[in-house]
């Protein structure tokens, strides 16, 4: 286990052995969490999770968009909100 010194600005240096196992570079980010109290737990984060969010979505969809799109159109001409 590694030692490190916290400033006094609370921020602490993560060690270069560390940062290279777990091939972490400046701008990565971190979660950080308490564990059984008195342990901190620092993960990487993985950024790419949010890259391809579209899976969930059905294979129609722009169909599905499309059909909202033009009811609520109607529904505001109706209403005069649009001309």
């Amino acid at each position: 286990m590694t030692s490190v010194i916290i400033t006094r600005h609370s921020q602490v240096t993560i060690p270069k052995e560390i940062r290279e196992t777990v091939g972490l570079s400046e701008g990565d980010r971190v979660k950080m969490k308490v564990v059984d109290g008195n342990k901190i737990l620092i993960e990487k984060t993985n950024e790419d999770v949010w890259e391809d969010c579209t899976n969930f979505l059905p294979e129609d969809f722009e169909k599905v968009l499309a059909a909202i799109r033009s009811d609520s159109t109607s529904r505001f001409k109706r209403l005069g909100l649009i001309p």
